[in-house]
């Protein structure tokens, strides 16, 4: 129901504690902190006249650049987060218990080739993979290069891009290795949510 969803995005129920961590972590995993640097960072690529106002005015176009990227990724996330619930209310599982479909929803992302065998079809695991790697790279890319910004712009260290490229992968890569070795498989999905939950609060 579109009058349902716009009222939900509006003023949102939260049922319970854990509805409203998994809302707080949606927010952190569309507006992500270093997407915004790297937004901030486009103003250098304009061609402006120095002065308050040809400042003011190229400051004003990223912002609305920056506004007009997230009201996308925002709409995007809306429209696969609706399909998904509606997926799930909607599919047979063979399960009489319920126990199925309850963990799908407790634990989406760990039960995500299920739900995509069972719910849209052997084929529907093949694009999501290819949908996880497009946006594994896509999140890569655009860390590095607001790395690069941050250690050029912030930080004034200009190194070798190949030692940049290596040394900000490793930062952003080997502390979530280690955790995840230590937590292990079954805390996958929560440390997924608590790091969105982080990049809200940044």
């Amino acid at each position: 129901d579109g009058g349902e969803v716009i009222k939900g995005i509006v003023v949102p129920i939260f049922q319970n504690g854990k509805a409203l961590f998994i809302g707080i972590s949606l927010l952190g995993a569309v507006v992500m902190p270093h997407n915004l640097f790297l937004h901030s960072a486009l103003v250098l690529s304009r061609s402006f006249e120095l002065g308050e106002s040809a400042v003011r005015r190229a400051l004003k176009y990223n912002v609305a650049e920056s506004a007009l990227a997230l009201a996308v990724t925002l709409v995007i996330n809306f429209a696969v987060t609706i399909v998904a619930a509606q997926s799930i209310k909607d599919a047979d599982f063979d399960d009489p218990t319920g126990e199925k479909r309850r963990g799908i929803i407790d634990r989406p992302l760990q039960n995500a080739p299920d739900m995509l065998k069972d719910v849209l079809g052997k084929s529907a695991k093949g694009l999501f993979a290819a949908a996880l790697l497009a946006s594994g790279q896509s999140s890569t890319i655009t860390g590095t290069y607001a790395g690069q910004f941050v250690m050029e712009g912030f930080l004034e260290i200009k190194i070798n891009p190949v030692l940049r490229a290596f040394l900000t992968r490793t930062c952003a890569i080997l502390p979530s290795l280690l955790v995840t070795i230590i937590a292990g498989d079954e805390y996958a999905e929560f440390l997924i949510v608590i790091s969105s939950v982080f990049l809200s609060f940044q």
